[in-house]
């Protein structure tokens, strides 16, 4: 059902930025959820693109030391693991843990 899934993200996506605008918190939740589809059928390269644009759009929205934000880096460390890139992928966990001991202690 990954394809519906991706379709429904596509259209909400397009409504999104209808509405809201491409620079709104919620189009940057609607990449991340994308970006989690795809990483769920392996398509790794694709997945990352979409957390970054997410990430970014997080960033600007949100600041650098918000929850979410520890939550992207968590999943972009997830993609990167699993492409064998253990260096990158240990760096993203760390950005996430030290913006979850900062925000909760």
């Amino acid at each position: 059902r990954y394809d519906l899934a991706m379709e429904l993200c596509e259209k909400g996506l397009a409504i999104q930025l209808d509405t809201l605008g491409p620079g709104h918190r919620d189009v940057a939740s609607t990449y991340i959820n994308m970006a989690t589809v795809l990483q769920a059928q392996d398509q790794y390269d694709r997945a990352m693109e979409l957390y970054e644009k997410g990430l970014a759009l997080l960033l600007d929205a949100l600041g650098p030391g918000h929850p979410d934000v520890a939550g992207t880096y968590h999943s972009m460390a997830s993609v990167r693991r699993a492409l064998g890139q253990d260096d990158r992928a240990l760096e993203l966990y760390e950005k996430c843990l030290a913006i979850l001991l900062d925000t909760l202690g």
